[in-house]
């Protein structure tokens, strides 16, 4: 069965896919600010960075793994699929036009906790990091033992708790505090040369509905 027969919306995330690459390589940003759309924008910005820059950590606040494959994935929806492909696992043609692929252990989570089957696998199999909680002092260990200089910061809105933050694409409980979200970002600004981020699936639609998140915003948006 071909790929793009698996995958929804293919052609439009082949077409989406193709033109972000051939953006950045016409201008060649130093920095990214990427915003979503669902967490499926990632796979140019963080391949592109991680040809860039040395010793790359892929920092991934999100509720969901995102690390099915297009054969694993029960949904068939790419926004689940992201971290696989950025790995060199699933559609040829996407997985093409990636810059560089990553290294599993290139990945640290924060704040996941809903895994499929598959992806719970996987993430054993390579011994990615990952900590439910969001353990800021684990991660900044972990980060420090792979000799992570570099870091590109994930961040799916529905890693917070959503008594917290409604406003998310898929909100899951169990999630992490705002405040608790917020220090961790200042502290790897503070440790660590963050030369990418990222906001995805915020389904606000008022400016009002994002006070709640500005002090992330304003972290995540300014050059650390």
């Amino acid at each position: 069965m071909q790929t793009s027969n698996i995958i929804h919306h293919y052609s439009a995330i082949h077409n989406h896919t193709l033109r972000c690459r051939e953006l950045l390589k016409a201008t060649q940003p130093a920095t990214l600010f990427t915003i979503g759309g669902d967490c499926g924008v990632e796979l140019i910005p963080v391949s592109y960075l991680n040809q860039r820059y040395e010793n790359l950590g892929v920092v991934w606040f999100d509720a969901h793994a995102d690390a099915n494959t297009p054969a694993s994935s029960p949904s068939k929806n790419f926004h689940g699929m992201p971290l696989r492909h950025l790995c060199g696992d699933g559609d040829l043609t996407l997985i093409s036009y990636c810059f560089k692929t990553l290294q599993p252990q290139q990945i640290f989570y924060m704040g996941v906790r809903d895994v499929d089957r598959q992806e719970k696998k996987w993430i054993e199999e390579q011994s990615i990091f990952s900590s439910k909680e969001g353990s800021e002092s684990l991660l900044i260990k972990a980060l420090h033992q792979q000799n992570i200089t570099t870091l590109y910061i994930h961040f799916d809105v529905d890693v917070l708790e959503p008594t917290a933050y409604p406003h998310a694409l898929l909100p899951t409980t169990g999630g992490l505090p705002i405040e608790r979200t917020y220090n961790t970002i200042k502290r790897l600004k503070e440790e660590f040369r963050v030369i990418g981020t990222s906001i995805t699936e915020v389904t606000a639609t008022e400016v009002g509905q994002l006070k709640a998140i500005s002090g992330i915003l304003d972290e995540l948006q300014n050059e650390g």
